[in-house]
């Protein structure tokens, strides 16, 4: 039988790789094709924290900001 921490943890870690933009099946074909756990891990919270960085927006093509 699972255990319930282990259902848990697999749950918080599909919510995180949706939240960064990847599907169940594409966390899936990573770890199929060798991707490791600790790897996917990497990718999501990196993913993450690009996504919570607030973007500067480019200069203008004068290259002065007006």
């Amino acid at each position: 039988m699972e255990k319930p921490s282990l259902v848990a943890a697999i749950g918080k870690l599909a919510i995180a790789g949706e939240q960064a933009g990847y599907n169940l099946e594409h966390m899936i074909e990573l770890l199929d094709q060798g991707l490791s756990v600790e790897t996917l891990l990497d990718l999501i919270s990196w993913r993450l924290e690009a996504l919570r960085r607030p973007t500067v927006p480019p200069p203008c093509s004068s290259g002065w900001i007006m």
